[in-house]
């Protein structure tokens, strides 16, 4: 169970991705997956510490001996490796990133982080919606919702996503004035700068020349 959550949590969406286009993977979500992760980690560290305990004599001569030493070793250079992001590890983070980005989910607009988890009402003030408007709109498409209601909830009492109910109500979005505050959460620091202009529709060599 260690080795197949971990599998999944390494090639899911990002946290903000998963959440609010309410991913789900064998049925469980994102926070379902790591409950059991850690879960299970939890589990193996009993039975590890179990293990030692009823064999700790034949244990303690091993201790000091080359392959322990050499099991140091290969510990630090993997948790060093891994920290400061050094070829090969960093190909690992790399394919990480890689396999995560082509999950159909990241096609959708992520306004803020965990935005499921503001109500109705505090997303629209922040999302400069007017509230009366969208809750006509919900109305008329038969969306059972409140104001104080959280995205996350509307969502699930009308088996849909989060993304779909903002999706629903986007367009009464008023105008942002060149403000590009809303892009919060929506992963554009793992962009590189030519990605970022592609998708903003921003000329690269005037971006390149106003960061200069």
């Amino acid at each position: 169970m260690i080795i197949v959550s971990g599998i999944v949590l390494y090639i899911m969406p990002h946290g903000r991705v998963a959440y609010f286009t309410g991913w789900s993977f064998f049925g469980l979500n994102k926070d379902e997956w790591d409950n059991l992760h850690v879960m299970f980690g939890i589990v193996m560290v009993v039975f590890l510490v179990w293990h030692i305990v009823l064999n700790w004599k034949p244990l303690k001569k091993y201790l000091f001996k080359k392959e322990s030493l050499l099991a140091l070793l290969l510990t630090t250079v993997v948790t060093v490796g891994t920290v400061k992001q050094i070829i090969p590890f960093k190909w690992v983070a790399d394919f990480e990133e890689y396999v995560k980005s082509l999950w159909p989910q990241n096609r959708y607009e992520i306004p803020y982080p965990h935005a499921e988890l503001m109500t109705l009402k505090e997303f629209c003030k922040k999302s400069k919606i007017d509230l009366n408007k969208a809750l006509t709109v919900l109305n008329e498409l038969k969306i059972k919702a409140s104001p104080n209601d959280t995205l996350k909830e509307i969502a699930k009492k009308n088996n849909t996503t989060p993304v779909e109910i903002f999706y629903l109500i986007k367009n009464l979005q008023k105008e942002q004035n060149g403000d590009l505050s809303y892009l919060i959460g929506s992963g554009i620091g793992r962009m590189s700068v030519d990605e970022f202009c592609k998708k903003y529709g921003i000329k690269k060599e005037d971006a390149i020349m106003r960061l200069k």
